[in-house]
């Protein structure tokens, strides 16, 4: 990628950043648009499928034409919670879908972050001037939904010529999009390193974030970053990752200088989500595990340490378009991680002098601990994130610091 030579008050002129010199990518530099319409006839060669598909599977339609189909054995909510569609996705006629069912409905609904975010939202709690980065696959830079929040765009040598990718989409909304996102007025410093077992590009983005950081003033450095990944002493590969001690050295580095770093593979998060996608997000109970663990109640018991936020039955950013938005019934530990440093980004706006140890502390104080039931069967789950409470403990402890 062409690199410039820019003021920082220039390229960062609608977020409030001021001048430091430092050579910035080029934002303009966008990937193209995914297209998975000619997908069609490879997963569906004989048409709609003849079994009914159900929770906990999915049925990804995205960018389809389905006017020939037939979903009138559904009920509304069957359809809602097992379908992976886009805007592009053409539907049946009325009479072919199950009563109520809304596509539109279904997408707006979905891009409400939940657990009463919008209500911090409005009072101004949205993370606004602070700065966070995610590691992940291309995207669509101009983008609608976080275009407004992306100061930092690179392209790693290894993604150089992808296209735009569902992945990275999906982590920039959940993280700073208008209206999907946990923290809206952030700034976004995104390095499209991929999703792949070499650490290399993980590390040297990473080692870039620090010596970008010693360039900003205090206030304007990357407090948190994400990674949607598994570089993890608990993964069956990790010995053999390529570039993993590089990795674990910048990782490690970067904490040292007071960057919090979450990740898939280093078991930082959890998820648990509303029960049904056409639930209201802000309205509890959200006792819906990831997809993946189904009944496995025995694994929650397992899960006290980690911090708990919703990833199934969210809508995102498309790689499709940059106004397209798509709807995703499965969730897992890839869509949480962007969730909680979008969290840290509204923590770090009420609390300045946040650490990673003082944000999981008061997450957990804060939490829900529900117990559960999912298709029968009973469970405990832990650390689900209350925002507001997490919020407001963070304020008391600022207020009794500055009273000392």
């Amino acid at each position: 990628m062409k690199k410039i030579i820019l003021t920082i008050a220039f390229c960062f002129a609608t977020t409030g950043f001021v001048a430091a010199q430092i050579k910035l990518p080029d934002i303009a530099s966008s990937a193209k648009a995914a297209d998975y319409s000619s997908f069609m006839k490879e997963d569906f060669p004989n048409g709609q499928p003849k079994e009914k598909v159900l929770v906990p599977d999915e049925l990804d339609v995205r960018s389809y034409d389905l006017s020939d189909w037939d979903f009138s054995n559904y009920t509304v909510e069957e359809l809602a919670d097992i379908l992976r569609f886009d805007e592009v996705t053409k539907f049946p006629p009325k009479n072919k879908l199950p009563k109520g069912f809304n596509p539109k409905k279904i997408l707006k609904n979905g891009k409400n972050p939940g657990l009463g975010l919008y209500a911090l939202h409005k009072k101004g709690i949205d993370g606004r001037g602070v700065s966070i980065a995610l590691l992940d696959q291309p995207i669509q830079t101009n983008h609608k939904e976080y275009k407004h929040a992306l100061v930092w765009y690179k392209v790693m040598p290894n993604m150089k010529k992808s296209n735009a990718a569902m992945h990275g989409a999906a982590l920039a909304s959940i993280a700073v999009g208008k209206k999907v996102g946990v923290a809206p007025k952030a700034n976004l410093f995104f390095y499209a390193a991929g999703i792949s077992r070499d650490a290399t590009p993980f590390a040297t983005a990473l080692d870039e974030i620090y010596e970008l950081n010693k360039q900003l003033p205090p206030e304007q450095r990357v407090r948190a970053v994400g990674i949607s990944q598994g570089f993890s002493d608990r993964g069956t590969y990790f010995k053999n990752t390529p570039g993993i001690s590089q990795f674990l050295d910048a990782k490690k580095k970067l904490e040292e200088s007071g960057v919090a770093v979450f990740m898939a593979g280093n078991w930082d998060v959890e998820s648990l989500s509303r029960n049904h996608s056409l639930s209201h997000p802000d309205k509890l109970p959200y006792c819906h595990p990831t997809y993946w663990w189904g009944k496995d109640s025995d694994y929650y018991k397992q899960q006290r340490d980690y911090l708990t936020v919703p990833t199934c039955f969210r809508v995102t950013a498309s790689p499709t378009g940059e106004n397209h938005y798509v709807h995703y019934a499965h969730g897992g530990f890839s869509w949480a991680v962007p969730y909680i440093v979008g969290m840290y980004a509204l923590a770090v706006q009420v609390y300045p002098n946040l650490t990673k140890e003082i944000f999981t502390e008061a997450w957990k104080k804060t939490a829900l601990n529900p117990t559960c039931e999912f298709q029968g069967v009973e469970f405990e789950a832990y650390n689900l994130l209350q925002p507001a409470k997490l919020i407001e403990n963070l304020q008391k402890r600022k207020r009794q610091e500055e009273a000392q």
